[in-house]
């Protein structure tokens, strides 16, 4: 008896340490549905413009915005939480639109779900979980929703197609069905699996985000009417020769492609400054550009994966080094000194390929940017196998989106108001993205202009996401080690 009843005190210490690790003993906040909380004395910026309109205060009930006025105007409500905003600067929270959710997130030191939230993105949306019955993510988001889980609102598509697809119909009605939100198509699809894949969502209504596979191209995943690409990158294939009619499949498409553009790249480009490589390439850059403009095709950022991956292979040092990476998956630390690391066995010899390809890449923004493409804000977070810490990764996007020529409120626009649109075409649900009367509750209160300078995003006060409320101490607790 005294046997048993031991076992049950270790199972249940058990259980409450487990626990403790993964909550961090950190309450959801109360979000009581008839009162009413007043963030005052901000400077507003609402992204319906890049005005700021300064003195003002914002009602929030539940998860919406309910008023907005000059604070010297306001009258309180009763049993209203008054949040004194000290002349900061209230903002739309961000959305990492390009993430992928992971069914270990728990076994992280720190759920991304708090990176995220702690960094001030209020919404991210899943292209691909990863692992166990890939419905996890639903539940977190139901979680949220009821205030059981801390973290952002989830959007997500279900597993990724990668073919081969033997049922096209089944393949579409078993996402719509899971209450998935959008489809993944990716690299490794045949022309005759894509097409097929692409008429089954058109007449079902899902609309689809996916990699433009290597036996389509892109004029391919227009023709087809694909809704968004999952990334800049995936146009740079546009710029390799390779045989598309290879009878090959699956991950072999990888190495292929990758051998193919290192050949090419040594052969014509190694030497080249990145103005000598615009003007090399700059007829095919317009090309590329002038085709997702005139589709109306949406594209993905995730151009920090270009960053990371130069640091991790020329400045390993200083990639492990980093104070943020204490954040990512221990696994992923020790694959990563091991040299056994996915960009360090891809590049492996060609080292020198991965700037080309960041330089490559950074052209192919600029060009569509001339063109005024729609462009969403991602970072292709989340996995745990690629060096990127979520939620920090939304601030270097946005830092390299103004380096490269966005002015602070367009690189911010990314994240918020196309964000919204996106999600709007996706499922009707983009009511969020500006700070507007009757618009989802994501807010970040910061100190300095974030107009002036997008890093100025770094130093939050404070986060609202669906109308609850984390002060800079609750954040600080959210993603303590």
């Amino acid at each position: 008896m005294k046997t048993r009843q031991f076992i049950l005190f270790v199972i249940i210490l058990f259980v409450l340490f487990s626990c403790s690790k993964v909550t961090n003993n950190l309450k959801v906040p109360s979000q009581k549905i008839n009162n009413v909380v007043i963030i005052q004395n901000i400077n507003l910026v609402d992204m319906t413009s890049d005005k700021i309109i300064k003195g003002h205060s914002v009602f929030i009930k539940g998860d919406k915005i309910i008023e907005i006025k000059p604070t010297e105007s306001i009258k309180i409500p009763e049993n209203s939480k008054m949040i004194n905003g000290e002349g900061g600067y209230l903002m739309p929270g961000l959305s990492d639109m390009h993430i992928h959710t992971n069914k270990d997130w728990n076994n992280w030191p720190v759920s991304p779900l708090r990176l995220y939230l702690a960094n001030g993105v209020t919404t991210i949306r899943c292209l691909g979980p990863k692992g166990g019955d890939q419905k996890y993510a639903l539940r977190w988001r139901e979680k949220i929703s009821k205030g059981q889980l801390i973290g952002p609102t989830i959007y997500a598509s279900g597993p990724i197609i990668y073919g081969p697809v033997q049922d096209p119909e089944r393949t579409v009605n078993k996402n719509i069905d899971a209450g998935f939100d959008f489809i993944k198509l990716y690299s490794f699809l045949s022309q005759n699996e894509f097409q097929k894949i692409m008429t089954m969502a058109k007449q079902k209504g899902v609309y689809t985000v996916g990699h433009i596979p290597f036996q389509v191209g892109l004029d391919g995943v227009v023709s087809n009417g694909i809704d968004e690409i999952a990334h800049i990158e995936e146009l740079a294939w546009e710029f390799v020769h390779f045989n598309k009619q290879l009878k090959i499949k699956g991950y072999k498409w990888i190495p292929y492609v990758i051998k193919m553009a290192f050949q090419q790249y040594q052969a014509a480009y190694s030497n080249l400054s990145i103005v000598d490589l615009e003007k090399k390439l700059a007829r095919s850059l317009s090309s590329v550009a002038d085709k997702v403009k005139t589709a109306d095709l949406p594209v993905d950022t995730t151009l920090y994966i270009d960053d990371v991956i130069v640091e991790k292979l020329f400045e390993p040092n200083t990639f492990i080094s980093k104070p943020i990476n204490k954040y990512l998956p221990g696994s992923y630390i020790n694959r990563f000194k091991q040299k056994k690391e996915k960009h360090q066995i891809q590049f492996k010899g060609g080292e020198d390929f991965a700037i080309f390809k960041r330089n490559l890449d950074r052209l192919i923004f600029n060009y569509l940017k001339r063109q005024k493409v729609f462009l969403v804000l991602g970072t292709d977070s989340g996995t745990g196998a690629m060096g990127i810490v979520p939620g920090y990764s939304i601030h270097e996007e946005l830092r390299i989106l103004t380096e490269s020529g966005y002015s602070p409120f367009e690189a911010i626009k990314t994240g918020t108001v196309n964000a919204a649109m996106i999600v709007d075409k996706m499922n009707g649900k983009g009511n969020f993205g500006t700070i507007e009367k009757g618009k989802r509750a994501d807010l970040i209160l910061i100190k300095n202009n974030p107009l002036e300078n997008v890093s100025n995003i770094k130093n939050i006060v404070g986060v609202m996401a669906s109308g609850r409320w984390y002060d800079k101490a609750m954040l600080k607790k959210l993603i303590e080690l």
